[in-house]
């Protein structure tokens, strides 16, 4: 590696005049800045892919939640159908059509429960990422909607709880030929659930189990939530 004539150079620096030195340092100054510049943008380049990629993830969190709210709510309306019918004849279920009431006949014994996932919003939580979006309503918002389905999973949860804590005491003190009965499902099907104070009472809960227009309601939020994503990230 060649030396440096600092003799040389010495003698070139006592040549220069004030605006020299401004120059120089100037030069050195801008490179500097440009570099900085430069990283901070490439940073956060970075940022807002991560940013996106991560409210993706939320985006098709949410749908999958979206979808397990549609399925569980399609289970509970045929017990709300159950309920409606049976309240709206005070229970005589001779008056019912036979088979109106055959439609129902497994019903009793469906007991499900809702679930959930937020991996995707704890994964934004934990990260450094969520300080660095500036839409602090959108974030307020994906909060919130989380805490809808959590409040909606422990209200869809209570009912089918209350229904196992009726249904298995009641199946448990059945004859064989009751059970073959309650698989047909007709009149003589529903007698024996009814002669039962505790599944006479539960099946006037379901229809008047929620709000009116609260299951809607949760059903919107969420749709809204998505659409929040989509047209904040340009996500389809």
């Amino acid at each position: 590696m060649e030396k440096i004539d600092w003799k040389r150079v010495k003698t070139i620096v006592k040549g220069w005049k004030l605006e020299d030195y401004v120059r120089q340092i100037s030069i050195v100054v801008i490179g500097v800045l440009i570099t900085f510049m430069g990283s901070d943008l490439v940073t956060r380049n970075s940022e807002k892919k991560d940013i996106r990629a991560t409210m993706l993830l939320i985006k098709e969190e949410l749908k999958s939640n979206r979808e397990k709210y549609e399925d569980i709510v399609a289970e509970f309306q045929e017990d709300e159908r159950l309920s409606a019918l049976l309240a709206e004849h005070d229970l005589k279920i001779r008056i019912i059509p036979e088979d109106s009431l055959r439609q129902f006949a497994l019903l009793m014994g469906h007991i499900r429960s809702f679930t959930y996932t937020q991996n995707a919003l704890d994964i934004l939580k934990s990260s450094m990422l969520m300080q660095k979006i500036s839409d602090k309503e959108l974030l307020l918002q994906l909060t919130e909607i989380y805490e809808v389905l959590d409040g909606f999973k422990a209200t869809m949860n209570g009912y089918y709880d209350m229904k196992d804590q009726v249904m298995t005491p009641f199946n448990l003190t059945l004859t064989d030929e009751q059970m073959h009965c309650l698989y047909e499902g007709g009149y003589e099907a529903w007698d024996i659930y009814l002669s039962n104070i505790s599944v006479r009472n539960f099946v006037r809960v379901a229809h008047r189990y929620f709000t009116p227009d609260y299951i809607e309601r949760v059903g919107k939020r969420i749709d809204r939530a998505i659409q929040a994503i989509e047209e904040k990230y340009h996500l389809e």
